[in-house]
């Protein structure tokens, strides 16, 4: 395993609970996660709960009542999405909060725990060769290993897409994301934990309590920014921040001055790949479909890439090519119709022209006042998959 992130972590576990052996190469001396939040719906958290790890989460998760879609100036709420109980009962698992460092230590925890893995930490997967029998790894170091597979969760500049689907250059997109965590005040916490969706034109903006650590979440998303590294740690100016959401509304300006650290994080394309696997070596997670972040779905879809590589490589013990084939067959519509409806979000959360803000905003208020339940149905299909039976 190459990379020891969210979802390496969990492809690692998967795999030692599907009765393989699994030794896990990590770039990174530490590879405590940093960031922000993200949001677990119940398509991850039944992942979570296949890797026997929703009971460990969830006591560090919040569990958000509803998603607001909200306009800046009046704050008016466009949309509501029920979530919480109703969530839950519709889908079959809760909706989760969290910070990215409480899923990953988890995972991590328990990965390295497992009496399968054995992980080794500062060592970088950097080139792959294939024999009939084996895999080959080389390091950075230059030292050597070998096993039955190799499974690339090395995120999006990974050293092994290339071996696997070609060449595939990052196109930026133009947008630039911001990611940050503010401190909760007392009344912020007194509140029932909502989702907002600050709908701008050209931009948006997410807020939701992390109640556990008593911070409040931020991510907001501006079109027309210059290209930069293709970093999502990158350090930004809070004035910066500021500028681009600021104004908006008394809500959103009180939580952005308690913004000290922000991380800015240029956001890149990368065609879904058509092959994720060759022979003995896959891809999975961002290696292969890096999700832009506007559907809240990345680290759900890496922890379910996990169930389903462990499953179809347990269904087929002695041929691991077609169990990597069958992994990829299983996954790459999925991930595909995900990352479309990503950026279907990004063009209804980004509307300039008033007259289809009026129509598409009009809309939606129409559809939740007549049918409460309606906005939240058009995401049936990827609430309700469970990779424990997919």
């Amino acid at each position: 395993m190459a990379g020891g992130g969210i979802g390496g972590a969990a492809a690692a576990l998967a795999l030692a609970r599907a009765g393989f052996a699994v030794r896990l190469f990590e770039a990174r001396p530490d590879p405590a996660e940093a960031g922000a939040g993200l949001q677990i719906a119940a398509n991850g958290v039944k992942a979570l709960r296949w890797l026997g790890l929703e009971d460990a989460v969830a006591p560090f998760a919040t569990r958000p009542e509803r998603l607001e879609l909200r306009l800046p100036g009046s704050g008016r709420t466009v949309s509501r999405v029920a979530l919480g109980a109703a969530h839950a009962g519709r889908y079959g698992a809760p909706y989760f909060h969290l910070h990215r460092a409480d899923l990953h230590r988890a995972l991590f925890e328990a990965a390295r725990s497992h009496p399968a893995v054995s992980i080794e930490l500062g060592r970088r997967v950097t080139r792959a060769v294939q024999t009939a029998g084996e895999v080959s790894i080389e390091l950075d170091n230059g030292d050597t290993a070998e096993g039955r597979a190799l499974i690339g969760a090395d995120g999006v500049r990974s050293a092994l897409r290339e071996g696997v689907a070609g060449i595939d250059a990052p196109v930026f997109t133009g947008m630039t994301a911001w990611r940050a965590v503010v401190p909760a005040t007392d009344a912020d916490l007194a509140r029932p934990p909502v989702a907002t969706v600050w709908m701008g034109r050209g931009r948006h903006l997410v807020t939701y309590p992390l109640a556990t650590r008593r911070e409040i979440n931020l991510i907001g998303v501006v079109e027309e920014k210059p290209a930069t590294d293709e970093s999502w740690l990158a350090a930004g100016a809070p004035a910066d921040m500021a500028a681009d959401f600021g104004g908006w509304h008394a809500e959103t300006d009180a939580l952005l001055q308690r913004v000290t650290a922000p991380w800015r994080w240029p956001l890149y394309e990368r065609h879904p790949l058509s092959v994720w696997s060759a022979g003995r070596v896959a891809q999975r997670g961002d290696a292969c479909h890096a999700m832009p972040p506007f559907l809240a779905q990345g680290a759900c879809m890496a922890l379910e890439d996990a169930v389903v590589l462990a499953r179809r490589m347990a269904a087929r013990p002695g041929d691991v090519a077609h169990a990597l084939r069958d992994y990829s067959e299983a996954r790459r519509e999925r991930t595909m119709k995900v990352q479309r409806a990503s950026w279907a979000n990004a063009w209804r959360f980004h509307l300039a022209h008033p007259v289809l803000r009026t129509c598409v905003y009009g809309g939606l208020a129409a559809i939740s006042a007549l049918v409460p339940s309606g906005p939240g149905r058009m995401y049936d299909w990827l609430y309700r998959y469970d990779p424990a039976t997919a």
